[in-house]
Formats: structure tokens, sequence, C-alpha cells
């Protein structure tokens, strides 16, 4: 591929992993967002979404593996400036961003399946199934601290490649 039509599939894919990424924020909000809020009627708005809550969570799967493949595109291209940061991207990027993005998704039907057990639960169940729900989100959160760091040192070492090949303008790949 040419550096031109690496630049057009790579700019596809991002715009397509971003509108996907967005997507299941909004679509997922109103049931997950309760958690955040930490209202106690959390799992009964994720089992009465159910619908939402999994497309929210394909459409994560979806911004994932789109925007894994941006490292893959690029690694031809980048390989030839600096081949362990290229490689690096790919790892931390394609990979181990990924990998953490599906398993996050994961949990979002776990929700689904533990919220249908609280409605059944009645008052006597229920505390022990609120607590599944919360180890559940606590997984959630923990998953969201490692891509906190996978992030970051992945687009740090795209950023180096971008600065050291000159394609864009330097104070762009700042």
């Amino acid at each position: 591929m040419t550096p031109k039509m690496i630049a057009r599939v790579v700019g596809i894919l991002f715009l397509l992993g971003d509108i996907a990424g967005i997507l299941s924020v909004v679509v997922t909000s109103p049931s997950l967002g309760a958690f955040s809020q930490h209202d106690p009627s959390y799992l009964v708005k994720v089992s009465a979404q159910e619908n939402l809550v999994i497309l929210g969570a394909l459409l994560l799967v979806t911004m994932a593996v789109t925007l894994a493949l941006i490292p893959i595109v690029m690694y031809p291209l980048s390989k030839k400036f600096n081949e362990t940061l290229a490689l690096g991207y790919v790892v931390f990027r394609g990979a181990l961003e990924t990998i953490i993005t599906i398993a996050m998704a994961i949990s979002w039907p776990l929700l689904i399946i533990v919220g249908r057990e609280y409605a059944a639960a009645g008052v006597s169940g229920a505390s022990s199934v609120q607590t599944m729900g919360t180890i559940v989100f606590g997984a959630h959160d923990r998953l969201n601290a490692m891509l906190e760091v996978v992030f970051p040192l992945g687009a740090l070492m795209f950023y180096a490649v971008l600065y050291r090949s000159q394609l864009i303008p330097l104070w762009l790949s700042g």
C-alpha cells in the first residue's frame, strides 16, 4: 500500500472507531451511568434496558477492533522510521488495548444476568446479588485503570514514530 492509501484507511478506521465509541457511551449511559452515580437501582435499569446494553457492548467491540487495526495498517510505514516503536505501538494499542476493551464489553452483558437475578431475588437475596453487580463493575473499573496505562504508552510510541517520520507537521505530532 502506498502512504496515501495507508493514510486514507487509517482515517476511515479512526472515524469508524470514534463514532462507535461515542455511540456506545450514548446508548449505555442511561443504564450503566446509574452505577457511577451510586443509584441503587442500577441493576434494574441494566436489566430493563438489556438491548441497549448489548448494543453498547457490540459498539464497544466495534470500536476496539477498528482502532486495533490502525497500528497494524500503519506498521509497514512506521517500521521504516523506528521498528521498535512501531512494534510497541502494535502491541500496546493493537493487542493489549483491544483485549482490555473487549473484556470491558463482556462485563456489560454479565450485568444483565446479574440484573435479572436481582429482579428475581426479591428483598431477601437482593443484597448478595447487588454485591455481585458491584464486583462486576469493580472488574470493569480495574480494566479501565489498566487501559489508562496501556493507552498512553501506545500513544506515546505512535507520536514518537510520527515525530521521527515527519509524515505530519512536527507541531501536530507533539
